[in-house]
C-alpha cells in the first residue's frame, strides 16, 4: 500500500496546475453600435490589438468607434482573460485609458469580449464596453457601445 501512496503523492506533486502557453493574442476588425453618448452616426469601425505574454494578462491598443465624420476613441489598456475553453470559446475583461480624438479629451473605461472560433485562426469576438469620456462638467458623457470583430488569434 505504501508504494502506491508513494506514487500517487508524487505524480500530484509534479503536475502543473495549468497548461504551459505561449505568446498569444488577438488582431480584429469590425463594426461597433455605439448605444448612448454617439454625438451623431451611431454605426462605426473598430481595430484592437491585444497581446498576452505567456499568461492571462496582457495588453492591447485599440481605436475604437470611427468612422469618415469622427476621428473615434484611442486608447491602451490590460486585458484579462477571465475564463476559456480553449481553443473554442475565451472570455476577455479589459479596462482601458486613452482620449477621445474628436474632443481632444481623456476616457477611462473597460468591458467584457467573447471570442469565438469559426475555423483555424479565424474567430469572431463580440464586444461591450462602457467609457467615461471627461469633457468638462457639461460634456461628459458615458458612451456605452457593442461590436462585432473578425478577429485572427494566434
Amino acid at each position: 500500500m505504501k508504494p502506491f501512496l508513494l506514487l500517487t503523492v508524487l505524480a500530484l506533486a509534479d503536475a502543473p496546475a495549468y497548461a504551459e502557453r505561449g505568446i498569444h493574442g488577438t488582431a480584429g476588425v469590425g463594426s461597433s453600435l455605439v448605444l448612448t453618448g454617439d454625438g451623431g452616426d451611431r454605426v462605426r469601425f473598430d481595430i484592437v490589438v491585444d497581446v498576452k505574454p505567456r499568461s492571462r494578462f496582457g495588453g492591447l491598443v485599440a481605436w475604437r468607434a470611427f468612422d469618415d465624420h469622427h476621428r473615434g476613441l484611442v486608447m491602451a489598456g490590460v486585458v484579462y482573460e477571465g475564463a476559456a475553453a480553449r481553443p473554442l470559446l475565451v472570455l476577455d475583461l479589459h479596462a482601458e485609458l486613452g482620449g477621445d480624438l474628436d474632443a481632444r479629451v481623456p476616457l477611462v473605461g473597460g468591458g467584457l469580449r467573447i471570442t469565438a472560433k469559426i475555423i483555424g485562426p479565424l474567430s469572431v469576438a463580440l464586444d461591450t464596453a462602457a467609457y467615461l469620456v471627461l469633457d468638462g462638467i457639461d460634456d461628459t458623457r458615458l458612451q456605452l457601445q457593442t461590436n462585432a470583430l473578425l478577429v485572427g488569434r494566434w
